[in-house]
């Protein structure tokens, strides 16, 4: 059976090709310890004659009937080519690439050609072709260095795949080292692009900003005017709110003293009304009504009468009486502004609560008498209500009857009607209030007659029980009361109340 030329020629060149290949990956790893592994991986591959292998050898004709065993026949036939004097890598480098194992006996076992078929080379690599056959113990040797021969070839490439995965992981290592170097470079080179446009806008920016002095001494001076007008405006609206405070308070100053003025000028002017009208009274308590003439005695009490209209009229009250016949009397507390004159409407008991006696606005008012009183009559109490004037004038007075000192001094005082003339003695000064919801409270302005001894001394307790101070005067059943009430400020609806007897002749 014989062999096709081009067939062996394409298989050397395939050889020779892959020989060259093997010695351009040595030469690619050769550093200190790839050089080191080469040399051991050398030592443990065993030497060999390459002169053997080209040899061609004279072996008997194999006998037909001995045929290999399965094993022997399956067992890897080496096509070793090898020149030492060319190549710098021995057989078990050869074998250790990996590109190799496409050259390996197995691959031939897949040709058509029975085992027996071998191609032998002789000294001069020329091809012979021919059949060959071998002794059974050389062919147990052949198999046993095969072994070997392939578990050093499992070994190296082993060696050759730890040391490719080394060099892969440095080579990773220096690749990722590379990479983040480059990285890094590529960022600083971005940063400092960047900075270099900042620079480069901001000394466009400078350079486009930078104007001469006058220029900037012109721009100082707008700023300082500017500036300067604000600050003017700032003021000009402080001094315009100012203004308008203070305008306002002169207006509030102004109201209220106008006010004040007003007030007081009303109260002056009723003042100055009600000394008129005390002028208007006639003294003929000296006059004895029987001779007409003064007797100059001054503890006389001597009452004439005139009839105006039917009603008898003391004749000192006969002016007064024409101007305004609502008058009822005349009520004097000595030595305070307390010297008006009473009015009495029973009709409108409040009448004269803010009128004058011309029937005139004022605050003040005049003194009035409960229109369930009689003061002509009289009743059994008379109540007369007046103002607390805080200028001092009306009942503002009764107010100092709180202290006792001021009692003494001024325990009398009196009150003449239009029939009559009296003399009354204070029995009682005390603070109260107005409540009708309250029954406890001491309601002296409802009592004006009564009905008998029980009631009369029960009111006149009740008044001296709520004095501050002790009062000896009393008063008993059948004696004439007068009570004065004014306005007070210690609660609400508060009141101040002097109650009075009249004094016997």
């Amino acid at each position: 059976m014989g062999y096709n030329p081009d067939e062996i020629e394409e298989i050397l060149k395939r050889y020779t090709s892959d020989a060259s290949s093997s010695q351009t990956i040595a030469s690619s790893d050769a550093s200190t310890d790839a050089g080191k592994d080469i040399s051991e991986a050398k030592e443990s591959v065993p030497s060999f004659d390459a002169s053997e292998l080209f040899q061609v050898k004279e072996q008997p004709e194999a006998k037909p009937e001995a045929k290999p065993e399965p094993k022997q026949e399956q067992a890897p036939s080496k096509l070793r080519l090898s020149n030492s004097k060319t190549q710098n890598t021995s057989w078990g480098e050869d074998l250790s690439d990996s590109s190799q194992d496409e050259y390996r006996p197995s691959k031939f076992s897949e040709s058509k050609k029975t085992p027996d078929d071998r191609i032998h080379f002789d000294n001069s690599r020329r091809v012979v072709f021919g059949k060959k056959t071998e002794p059974e113990e050389n062919k147990k040797t052949n198999i046993e260095n095969a072994s070997k021969e392939s578990a050093n070839r499992e070994s190296a490439n082993r060696e050759s795949t730890n040391r490719e995965s080394t060099n892969r992981e440095s080579t990773s290592a220096k690749s990722y080292n590379s990479e983040t170097i480059e990285t890094n470079i590529k960022n600083n080179e971005k940063n400092t692009v960047k900075n270099t446009e900042k620079n480069t806008d901001s000394s466009e920016s400078s350079d486009n900003h930078r104007v001469s002095r006058a220029e900037i001494m012109k721009q100082s001076k707008a700023d300082a005017r500017k500036r300067s007008q604000a600050k003017q405006r700032r003021k000009k609206r402080v001094n315009t709110i100012l203004n308008i405070l203070l305008v306002f308070f002169i207006l509030v100053f102004v109201g209220s003293v106008s006010y004040l003025g007003y007030y007081f000028y009303k109260i002056h002017k009723a003042q100055n009304s009600f000394d008129n009208l005390k002028a208007m009274i006639k003294d003929e308590r000296s006059v004895n009504p029987e001779t007409g003439e003064d007797d100059h005695n001054p503890e006389a009490n001597y009452i004439t009468y005139d009839t105006i209209d039917g009603v008898e009229v003391q004749s000192k009250f006969v002016d007064i009486y024409n101007a305004n016949n609502e008058f009822i009397g005349w009520l004097t507390i000595p030595d305070t502004n307390v010297d008006y004159p009473v009015m009495y409407t029973p009709n409108d008991e409040q009448k004269y609560l803010h009128l004058d006696f011309d029937q005139n606005y004022s605050s003040s008012g005049t003194l009035f008498v409960a229109k369930d009183a009689n003061p002509t009559r009289p009743s059994d109490n008379v109540l007369i209500y007046g103002h607390n004037m805080k200028a001092g004038t009306m009942f503002h007075s009764l107010l100092s009857y709180e202290k006792e000192d001021f009692y003494k001094e001024h325990s009398k005082f009196y009150f003449d009607t239009l029939s009559d003339n009296g003399t009354y003695e204070v029995i009682a000064a005390f603070r109260t209030k107005i409540d009708e919801s309250d029954d406890t409270l001491f309601k002296y302005y409802e009592c004006f007659d009564f009905n008998d001894e029980t009631s009369f001394n029960s009111y006149v307790e009740n008044a001296k029980s709520m004095t501050p101070y002790t009062i000896p005067t009393t008063a008993e059943y059948g004696d004439k009361l007068l009570t004065l009430s004014t306005c007070a400020y210690h609660t609400n609806e508060g009141r101040y109340v002097i109650v009075a007897k009249k004094v016997k002749k």
